[in-house]
């Protein structure tokens, strides 16, 4: 499977919800198109490196920190034009009462700024405007360069950084570009650095190891981090600046962290926590981290409630998948502690995320009677409740409201809620002043009533009065102590059952779009749900026991850790139907840095360059910039009334209104806007000049966060509907255009807007092609930074279901384009034009449909290797798997990375088959063997009637390839008949068996926490006995479980069986059903 793509595969879902992650990503720079037919990618010299996207690796305590002198030097790469940008900080601990020692020890050592770049040494303050005493860090380097004479590296090129310090010569502080001195400054500070604080990449610390702020965050690509206790000379960085070896002797280097940890993965998603040092004094960088069992329960005034907890510490627990949430009236409640708010303003975190659920709100279909607003919506918090650890911005200006001045450990509640984009509709938030300062446990209860909005909070069983709303963006306020806001939000509002679940984050895109800035810190326990409005006494009287599991209980987590995943306790009703509990499983996971194939420019012991990375089965990728021109004229048979438009994008791009596609017929306001795609941080979409209005000119929907995204949009003219899909799921339903048609002969742009025909566009100072002056440029630069990949245009609205199809096919999945043959069939009639970008070479991306319409490039292409890269677990031998069993568990011949365990043998079939010498099994593959069927994240797309092996699901069995001894007489000789002497003692024995066997059964989670490989064989007996008995088909994932299973890919691929998530009863519409 591409390490492109979100298709979750990888350490699968175990014997539960039936998925694969696979891949993620492929980025950077390739000049030779070598095809590696049905083999994954290969990395070039430079291996891999790390895209920090508001994402950080950690290492803490770093004990081995230079305390007198120091160089740390790293390759970087970026475009970001609107964040700071921190690419290392350390952070000392610090126990200090005084508040400038806590922030000058958070600042022990911090290289930010990109665009302007500064290496600070134990500063107050890193910058300062005005600054008319000099006490910035800043200012101690106005001496050393000229005036506006700025660092910028941000200009999408690698670039090696260099910083030094040394405590000896007065502080002095020096920057160094690409081996070249820029700019030095005696900072006068020569105190030691504390050696064990934090050493962060990609973001600044208010803090010790946290108080992150998203604008100082780090978008770009790092790669071969050193860190030596010596402040190197010149000559002494150019020595190794671009060294590609895998050693280098010297005592000085204290860390070295390469990136290349996938190099030997055999082309195989591989889940890696860590960054491996190479210096050899093992200070490994931590990437992904999960969340963990907490070591006490719930303590609640004293008493131990029995409740099992799980830490959180910026990372997840999450169902991307989930079904069943109800849609009216609800009651969510749990158990939460956070660490002490700190009295310093500076030492907190924003916000503390606990639950965030995101899903659909739906509409009926017709988008003519939604008053100018769109049919569909994304609500990224159809539900969220978290806690405010800092002053919420603005919350200062709140008028008239007496002695209440203060957010902190405030309760922010969130229902049918997105607050961008649709004129602001679904603005729907409630605050509630519990005043959750302390580092006690405490129970958190929330209950919404769908037919008044009535919405209502409980802290410790007490019901709070709401200080502060918006509804429907009407936003007011009043002091509690005199009645508080009415509190009501989102009145009959309604969310899809299906959606994403994450405790711990906060969702901005589906399953995903995390920041560590509200990362959750913290223990949470006993989550439970219900499907209508508990009372007062009921929340109040029941929180401090165990729940029934009653019918309207539709989900409880009791944080049992085991697998990585946490288990939902209860079956879910839904439209009538039942939803098995394992479905809404979660799993744990953590936001991090991703790895992608490095283009770092390295140089061999010879002198000549590093081999560029080698493509696999999937070919390459074109990256886009304001550095390109990506053009088709006079466009013949452009879709006139009915059209789909698909493709896959890659961008980390936070600061640009990035187009991905432009097709212009006339002049600005004309006809420039004949079908437009625009602003992939918050998505619109324009049909013959119709771009909505501001109830409906953006969606509130982005997919900037470096992960692969499939985008599809269609449009019908006969009802101007227009619709959008993120990674298979319809996102965002608008009117546009109706009864209209889109004139033939255009000029198609791909990556850039066009004002006028095959230019005008909006763009930043230094971009290439016919650009507009910075006084007529309304709405800043609108250029593409990132990557496209397989872009298809069709002539007909193309169905959800014929849009997951393609998704499949593109990542190799589908019955008819595997591994060795991703894609789609070029030969489709009712293809317009199939960009697949596989050239790897030269300045035109051809048509494959056949049709034409190729595209030119007016300035020197990106071609980039897609990260393409098998998927172990999956039931299918792929790349280098010598074997694949449709698992990842070790000790049945077929180990978690695919390989054949010593002592066994294994098929090749779907799936492999093991056995050892005197199984006495035929394997010859003639047979259908269910003895070994694929675990639940097998591709359906396969049935038992067209492939070898079950993959249905069935509950059938087979014995024709059972071994059993040929009958002889020999083997009853001598017996005799039983007396009642021994049905007696076999009664006796079975119910002494039977009484064992039920306390076994009710102390089993006890037992497992004491022995956990007991758990592990008991694991595996059902596996072997009941997973061709499952027959739930779990959806395809989305994008935004990218780390859960292994950080550097993400995947998407769906389980076997017959059963389907239930969904409303259909109606006249197909396309109404929920996405």
């Amino acid at each position: 499977m591409r390490a492109k793509r979100n298709l979750f595969g990888g350490a699968a879902w175990q014997q539960h919800a039936g998925l694969a992650l696979c891949v993620c990503l492929g980025l950077l720079l390739s000049s030779g198109p070598t095809f590696v037919a049905s083999e994954p990618s290969i990395p070039g010299g430079a291996g891999y490196a790390l895209l920090f996207s508001d994402s950080i690796a950690t290492l803490a305590p770093f004990h081995d920190m230079p305390t007198k002198e120091l160089t740390f030097e790293a390759w970087v790469r970026t475009s970001d034009t609107c964040h700071t940008g921190a690419v290392v900080s350390y952070a000392e601990k610090t126990y200090s009462s005084d508040s400038k020692e806590r922030v000058t020890a958070a600042n022990s050592f911090v290289i930010w700024d990109i665009k302007d770049l500064i290496a600070c040494r134990g500063y107050e303050l890193l910058d300062r405007i005005p600054d008319p005493k000099g006490e910035s860090c800043r200012s101690a380097y106005k001496k050393s360069k000229e005036t506006g004479a700025k660092i910028n590296i941000a200009d999408g090129k690698w670039h090696h950084l260099a910083a030094t310090w040394k405590a000896s010569e007065n502080g002095k502080t020096t920057i160094y570009i690409d081996g070249m001195k820029r700019a030095e400054a005696e900072t006068g500070i020569t105190r030691e650095i504390k050696p064990g604080g934090a050493l962060v990449l990609g973001a600044e610390q208010d803090c010790y190891n946290g108080c992150f702020e998203k604008e100082q965050a780090f978008y770009g690509m790092m790669d071969e981090v050193r860190i030596w206790s010596k402040a190197k000379t010149q000559a002494e960085i150019l020595e190794h600046f671009r060294f590609s070896g895998s050693e280098i002797s010297n005592s000085h280097l204290v860390a070295w962290w390469k990136f290349d940890d996938l190099v030997g993965d055999r082309g195989i998603m591989t889940t890696h926590y860590q960054a491996h040092d190479s210096s050899g004094r093992s200070n490994h960088l931590n990437i992904l981290s999960l969340p963990k069992k907490s070591d006490d329960n719930v303590i609640y005034k004293g008493k131990d409630l029995g409740f099992p907890a799980l830490d959180f510490q910026n990372n997840y627990a999450m169902q991307p998948y989930f079904q069943g949430m109800p849609d009216k009236d609800i009651t969510v409640e749990f158990w939460a502690r956070t660490p002490q708010v700190s009295d310093a303003e500076e030492d907190r975190n924003l916000y503390q995320e606990l639950v965030s659920f995101a899903s659909i709100k739906k509409g009926n279909g017709d988008v003519s009677d939604d008053g100018g607003y769109a049919d569909a919506v994304f609500m990224d918090d159809a539900i969220l409740i978290e806690k405010y650890n800092n002053e919420y911005v603005g919350s200062g200006w709140l008028r008239g409201m007496g002695d209440f001045k203060s957010t902190v450990g405030t309760i922010s509640v969130h229902f049918n809620a997105n607050r961008q984009g649709n004129g602001f509709q679904h603005d729907n938030w409630i605050d509630f002043a519990v005043d959750w300062k302390d580092d006690e446990w405490h129970h958190v209860a929330v209950s919404w009533k769908h037919s008044t909005g009535e919405t209502k909070c409980y802290f410790d069983g007490k019901e709070y009065k709401p200080f502060w709303k918006s509804d429907k963006h009407d936003v007011s306020h009043k002091n509690p102590k005199s009645g508080g806001v009415t509190p009501y939000i989102a009145k009959g509002t309604e969310r899809t059952s299906a959606g994403s679940l994450v405790l711990g984050q906060n969702q901005e895109c589906f399953a995903g779009c995390f920041s560590p800035t509200n990362g959750f810190h913290g223990s949470i326990a006993e989550l439970r749900v219900w499907d209508h409005v508990r009372s007062s006494s009921d929340i109040r009287n029941n929180m401090q026991s165990k729940v029934k599991h009653e019918d309207s209980l539709v989900l409880h987590y009791d944080f049992r850790p085991y697998n990585d995943q946490i288990e939902n306790q209860v079956d879910t009703r839904f439209n009538g139907q039942k939803i098995p509990k394992y479905v809404n499983n979660l799993k744990l996971g953590g936001s991090g840095p991703t790895w992608h194939l490095s283009y770092c420019p390295l140089e061999r012991e010879d002198g000549q360059p590093v081999e560029f990375p080698r493509p696999g089965t999937a070919g390459y990728a074109l990256e886009l910039d304001d550095q390109q021109v990506l053009m088709l004229e006079n466009f013949k048979d452009f879709p006139s009334r009915q059209l789909t438009l698909e493709f896959w994008m890659w961008s980390a791009d936070k600061c640009r209104k990035g187009s991905p596609f432009s097709y212009a017929t006339g002049g600005y306001e004309k006809a420039d806007n004949s079908f437009l795609l625009f602003d992939y941080n918050d998505w619109g979409v324009a049909v013959m000049e119709d771009e909505g209005t501001y109830k409906d000119h953006h969606s509130g929907i982005g997919v900037t966060d470096g992960q692969w995204h499939h985008i599809a949009l269609s449009w019908d003219s006969s009802t101007g509907q227009t619709i959008l899909y993120d990674n298979g799921r319809r996102v965002w339903t608008a009117k546009r255009a109706k009864g209209k048609e889109i004139p033939s002969g255009g000029t198609l742009v791909i990556g850039r807007e066009q004002d006028c025909l095959g230019g005008c566009f909006d763009s930043d100072p230094g971009a290439k092609g016919d650009t507009q002056a910075k006084e007529v440029n309304e709405y800043g630069s609108e250029d593409f930074f990132g990557m496209i990949e397989e872009m298809r245009l069709w002539r007909v609205v193309r169905t959800e279901e014929e849009i997951n199809e393609g998704i499949r096919a593109d990542d190799g999945l589908s019955k008819d384009h595997g591994y060795d043959d991703p894609g789609m069939d070029v030969n489709n009639p009712d293809l317009v034009a199939y960009w697949k970008f596989d050239a790897g070479s030269g300045y035109a991306v051809k048509d494959a449909s056949g049709n034409g319409h190729d595209l030119r490039m007016s300035f020197p292409p990106q071609w980039r290797v897609v990260n393409w890269l098998s998927i172990c677990g999956n039931g299918i031998v792929e790349g280098a798997e010598d074997c694949d069993d449709g698992n990842q568990n070790d000790g049945d011949g077929c180990d978690h990375m695919c390989e054949i365990e010593d002592g066994w043998f294994c098929t090749r079939e779907r799936p492999s088959v093991c056995s050892r010498p005197g199984d006495h099994r035929d394997y010859s593959g003639d047979h259908d063997h269910h003895s070994s069927s694929p675990s639940s994240h097998s591709d359906s797309d396969y049935s038992p009637s067209k492939h070898e092996g079950s993959r249905s699901g069935s509950s059938s069995s087979h014995h024709d390839d059972d071994y059993s001894p040929d009958y002889t007489p020999e083997h009853q000789g001598g017996k005799k008949k039983g007396g009642h002497g021994g049905l007696i003692a076999f009664f006796v024995f079975t119910i002494i068996m039977g009484a064992m066997g039920t306390v076994v059964y009710f102390k089993r989670e006890e037992l497992y926490d004491r022995f956990p490989k007991v758990r592990v064989a008991v694991d595996n007996v059902k596996e072997k006995i009941f997973k061709k008995n499952r027959n739930y088909d779990m959806l395809h994932l989305d994008a935004g479980e990218a780390d859960i299973l292994a950080p550097e890919f993400v995947g998407m691929q769906p389980g076997p069986g017959a059963y389907r998530p239930p969904s409303p009863k259909p109606t006249a519409d197909p396309q109404d059903d929920d996405p």
